[in-house]
């Protein structure tokens, strides 16, 4: 193991959070001498000392595993299946929040923007848009959120508001990827998505815009069709495993009657 690793880790941690080691000393309740000898190596930290840092850094439960084993210990959080015995409960509550949005779609979503599951409502929007009988006969990007929006045989053609939208996303995944570290698979992500044709590179950077709403809509025009949503994004509160933390529900709204006409209808 690198002995330098775990001082790069910490650093590039406190630099991405704008913490200064007098303000992370603080946190942490220790001097800043402390913190200064943990980041030159010259002195070892206790697993509860690495694992305070990552509490007062905010940092995901999955880098954290990345710290502890910088640092010559056994990482401290699982990644759990959700369909794993333990995580019966939680698998169930999700069942019941995707039931609960029907008519209107809802989707569960990992850490990389994949669809772990749909409901009904969610199955519908995508077949419309892909012209689809049933969830099989859906292209293999599909089954991400962002492939499904950037590529160029995606659903790009029938978002009307492309333009609009596509650069916040792409801003998202650009912060998710600095905080989780570009090597990693969302850095990867990031570098495929940047990749497409019709993919600006200064869309990293805030799009001014002259908004007519208060929320940013997703406006979707196919077959003369118009349809219009607002999402929301709920998360599960104080997980101590990794497949929870990275798990999202993501929860579609009609913006307008005749939005809420094409899912009453189904």
């Amino acid at each position: 193991m690198r002995t330098d690793e775990l001082p790069r880790l910490l650093k590039s941690w406190r630099a991405r959070n704008n913490v200064s080691q007098l303000e992370l000393s603080l946190r942490c309740d220790v001097s800043q001498k402390h913190i200064s000898f943990i980041e030159s190596a010259r002195s070892a930290p206790s697993k509860s000392m690495v694992l305070l840092i990552c509490e007062a850094l905010n940092i995901p439960l999955r880098d954290r595993n990345s710290l502890l084993t910088a640092a010559g210990f056994a990482p401290e959080y699982r990644e759990t299946a959700l369909s794993e015995p333990e995580l019966a409960a939680v698998d169930q509550a999700l069942n019941m929040m995707l039931a609960q949005q029907e008519p209107y779609p809802a989707m569960v979503i990992d850490g990389l923007f994949n669809v772990v599951r749909a409901n009904r409502g969610a199955e519908r929007l995508q077949g419309f848009l892909y012209d689809a009988e049933s969830p099989d006969e859906l292209p293999s990007f599909a089954g991400n959120v962002l492939r499904s929006l950037f590529s160029p045989d995606g659903i790009k053609r029938h978002v009307a508001n492309w333009n609009d939208i596509a650069p916040f996303f792409l801003r998202q995944l650009h912060a998710e990827a600095l905080a989780h570290g570009s090597d990693g698979a969302l850095g990867a992500l990031l570098r495929e998505i940047e990749n497409y044709e019709g993919v600006p590179p200064g869309w990293k950077k805030f799009q001014p815009g002259h908004w007519q709403s208060p929320i940013l809509t997703v406006d979707v025009e196919k077959d003369g069709l118009k349809l219009s949503f607002f999402s929301t994004i709920a998360t599960l509160g104080t997980p101590l495993d990794i497949t929870l933390q990275e798990t999202r529900i993501e929860s579609y709204f009609p913006a307008d009657e005749a939005t809420k006409r094409f899912f009453a209808q189904a």
